[in-house]
């Protein structure tokens, strides 16, 4: 599948400054299935059988989080990843066009 998005924090010198503070957060959804890094981190749905794959990978930035898809997104990484930009304070995902995006 392999869709990238960027999640565009509304400050980013904010996001910059509480980065490691906003992983650890984000690693309380619960998608979260691991770390990979200090600044990489996985999303999965634990009810789903584990294929091999997980669903989504959240590099974070230096001025945004990239987040790739791996695979068709289930309802609860789906409802993690709109919930992200509440960590962040304000925040708006955009495609590789620029054009916003939503889950």
């Amino acid at each position: 599948m392999g869709y990238e998005y960027d999640l565009v924090p509304d400050d980013p010198d904010d996001y910059l400054r509480r980065r490691a503070a906003l992983i650890d957060a984000a690693t309380a959804l619960p998608s979260f299935s691991r770390r990979a890094g200090a600044w990489e981190l996985w999303l999965s749905d634990p009810t789903l059988p584990a294929d091999g794959w997980e669903q989504a990978q959240l590099v974070f930035g230096e001025r945004d989080v990239r987040v790739t898809c791996m695979t068709p997104l289930s309802a609860m990484v789906r409802a993690d990843l709109r919930a992200l930009p509440g960590l962040f304070g304000g925040a708006r995902y955009v495609d590789d066009d620029g054009g916003p995006a939503a889950f």
